[in-house]
């Protein structure tokens, strides 16, 4: 048997959580999609810590087993490693281990203690201001450039021979490490800024103002939404629609998924719910009420603080808005570089298939990127995509627990949401109001089945499901944090959101009367679906 590129070993005391992770790549992942992210993902995060000055230059290494790495993948999950992220906490000044273990799993184990490297406190405290200083310049013209590489090699791949579509494969892995390293310190500093603005809320008692607080940023979903709006309404082609958003698409994650510019059939079905809503609807009126409602919030957080904390809560306050926004500008720029590596790999199927070393194209996603751009499959191709396709189902029958040491005990797949009790879910409130409607259960963005008002409920988003989250009348998303995707765009859209409930999309029923609350953090079923 081959061994499955998708399941990596784990020393027995290792502990490993996907509670983050299947934001960025959910579901089971294949063969070509985590080849794609492993090492390049790795390598990208390693630079970013290095550049904050949390581990010296010999650390930015990709490490021999999976226990030393940031990373892994079981049963198909893209798993996050707790020791290993501890680690990295322990170096920062303002944080620690447990506060990281608990930002991933929700709580910390008993007995565990931070050890704090102070060591490395003074580098931290010189690189860190002095990467902030350079990232919003930095990101800016990653993205440009970026957005101008991405539109020029899709066309090219289309068309590419087997040897160019290689080198289009490795260019795309070699930029996705290049945008993975500002965007990891992107990400830490946005959560940093978070846990600030949260914790000035808290003393000026109101805690529920914190999410009011980290609005206003040129977020890029909201330009993505703004643009669907104009597509809807008639003052937007699709074809100008897809010059500039394309590369988003069900699932976008994942490398061998399809994206709008390849199939605009799940594009098209989101236009009749934004067809149906008046001017008042519109992003930008919505953007407009929610800039009063941040100046509101913000006037009322530094009334409520002693005047000696006031200059510093401003400047918090403008960190905040200037640096949150950017972890979705090096999102948009990764995912760009997904596209191309999709774009090629691709190709590259249809090349296979063509010449007889794979039966269809589509099983190039049973491939890794390393067979695919030595141009050498293996002797016996046509088995090793079988055997794949075997351990592939083995995945999707079964899911792994939230958090486990070792190796993860796989568990049925069906019977998600079965351990809930009550009519009671908590998770994060990410996104203030309280919204009381219809749950509809919405597994890919595809569904043209929500309707404007009901409540949103889905395990996780990526920017493809911006425009139903405009249209719902709340969120209830079971994977991410408070500065995850889902968390980010709902707030700028304006939508209640709990996040991190874990359980919901196997709890909640389509037609169950639910509440969300966006403060607090939790959702009540008022009323369960009719069983008929």
């Amino acid at each position: 048997m081959n061994v499955d590129p998708v399941d990596q070993g784990s020393a027995p005391d290792t502990l490993w959580t996907v509670t983050n992770t299947a934001e960025a790549l959910p579901g089971v992942l294949t063969p070509l999609a985590w080849t794609f992210w492993n090492e390049p993902c790795e390598m990208g995060m390693r630079r970013a810590f290095h550049r904050l000055g949390v581990i010296p230059k010999s650390g930015v290494r990709f490490a021999t087993t999976a226990d030393e790495r940031y990373s892994a993948a079981f049963c198909g999950r893209y798993s996050a490693n707790v020791d290993q992220m501890r680690l990295m906490a322990d170096a920062m000044p303002g944080t620690s281990a447990n506060a990281m273990e608990e930002q991933l799993l929700g709580a910390v184990r008993p007995g565990v203690a931070n050890r704090p490297r102070r060591g490395r406190y003074p580098i931290v405290a010189v690189s860190l201001p002095r990467a902030a200083r350079r990232l919003p310049k930095e990101l800016a013209a990653l993205r440009a450039e970026t957005d101008a590489w991405w539109r020029a090699s899709v066309r090219e791949a289309a068309t590419a021979d087997a040897s160019r579509c290689s080198a289009l494969l490795t260019d795309a892995m070699d930029r996705f490490q290049t945008v993975m390293e500002p965007h990891a310190v992107s990400t830490m500093l946005c959560q940093a800024l978070y846990e600030q603005v949260t914790k000035l809320a808290a003393t000026a008692g109101r805690p529920e103002l914190a999410g009011e607080l980290v609005t206003g940023g040129d977020v890029e979903e909201a330009a993505l939404v703004a643009d669907l709006w104009d597509v809807a309404h008639g003052s937007l082609s699709m074809e100008a629609f897809l010059e500039r958003h394309g590369y988003h698409g069900t699932n976008e994650g994942q490398v061998s998924s399809r994206s709008w510019r390849e199939d605009t059939r799940p594009l098209r079905a989101q236009l009749d719910a934004l067809r149906s809503l008046g001017a008042d609807a519109s992003p930008a009126a919505g953007a407009a009420r929610r800039a009063t409602a941040r100046t509101a919030a913000q006037d009322e957080l530094l009334r409520a603080l002693p005047a000696v904390r006031r200059p510093q809560a401003r400047l918090i306050l403008r960190l905040a808005q200037r640096y949150v926004p950017l972890r979705e500008v090096g999102k948009a720029a990764f995912l760009q570089c997904l596209d191309v590596g999709r774009a090629a790999s691709r190709r590259l199927g249809e090349l296979l298939a063509a010449s007889g070393a794979i039966d269809d194209p589509d099983d190039v996603a049973l491939l890794t990127t390393a067979e695919l751009r030595a141009d050498v499959l293996p002797r016996d191709a046509h088995a090793v995509v079988g055997e794949r396709r075997a351990q592939r189902q083995r995945h999707l029958a079964v899911r792994v627990p939230d958090s486990w040491t070792g190796e993860p005990v796989p568990i049925p797949a069906d019977d998600a949401g079965a351990d809930v009790v009550g009519d009671t879910l908590d998770g994060l409130g990410v996104s203030p109001g309280v919204y009381e409607g219809t749950a509809r259960l919405v597994t890919n963005p595809d569904d043209p089945s929500l309707q404007p008002g009901e409540v949103l409920v889905c395990e996780t988003t990526d920017p493809s499901w911006a425009s139903l989250m405009f249209v719902a009348g709340a969120l209830v998303i079971d994977i991410g944090g408070a500065v995850s995707h889902g968390a980010i765009v709902a707030r700028e859209l304006g939508v209640p959101c709990v996040i991190g409930t874990r359980r919901a999309a196997g709890w909640l029923r389509t037609g169950d009367v639910v509440r969300v609350d966006g403060n607090t953090g939790t959702v009540t079923r008022v009323k369960a679906a009719s069983p008929f």
